[in-house]
């Protein structure tokens, strides 16, 4: 019987998301207190850990997409740095330091578009479209405080793109595995 060939690529592009989301998570327990504030700081991290974890069981160790060398993608970066320190530098002079977390967090979502262009996978337009209406939605809530959250606008976006970064990496671990499975399928028919 010959061995196959194992093709799947190295999952570091989901990996890199799945730590981003794990940040997010720490950036709205940081808008929390008490409590809730320890959970939400522990099991943000955790759950990305664990993630990342199955990503690797799931994906293997194959080979390299390249992704990270594409003009599309560089052009991604270079675009968001820029616009981040934009960011940092234009909302305090107009007195809008309050939005500073949606506003990294709309930046962030729209640099998923240069992902797209990068990889051609649909799956990044829609990353860019949930974690910008999250960062758009939580501009329009209040920062004050109630309860467990010492700030809402920042609690909502920074949860809420955690949320969308898990989601999308749980998508692609349940379709990994189900190609996976099939692969596995296949090549055990052509064996027999």
């Amino acid at each position: 019987m010959e061995a196959t060939q194992d093709n799947r690529q190295r999952p570091i592009g989901g990996s890199v998301g799945l730590v981003f989301a794990g940040l997010w998570s720490v950036l709205g327990a940081l808008a929390m207190r008490g409590i809730v504030q320890l959970f939400v700081f522990a099991a943000g991290p955790l759950l990305s850990a664990l993630l990342v974890a199955r990503l690797w069981r799931v994906h293997g160790r194959g080979g390299d997409t390249g992704m990270f060398r594409r003009r599309a993608y560089l052009l991604a970066v270079i675009l968001e740095v820029a616009a981040l320190y934009a960011v940092a530098f234009l909302l305090p002079r107009f007195g809008l330091s309050a939005y500073f977390i949606p506003a990294v967090g709309l930046v962030v979502g729209l640099h998923f578009i240069g992902l797209w262009r990068a990889t051609g996978y649909a799956r990044f337009l829609w990353i860019a479209g949930c974690m910008s209406a999250v960062s758009i939605m939580s501009m329009a809530l209040p920062a004050s405080a109630f309860a467990f959250v010492t700030n809402l606008r920042n609690a909502v976006c920074g949860l809420g793109n955690a949320i969308v970064l898990w989601i999308f990496a749980g998508r692609s671990i349940q379709l990994e595995s189900v190609m996976h499975l099939v692969h596995r399928e296949t090549s055990v028919g052509r064996d027999l």
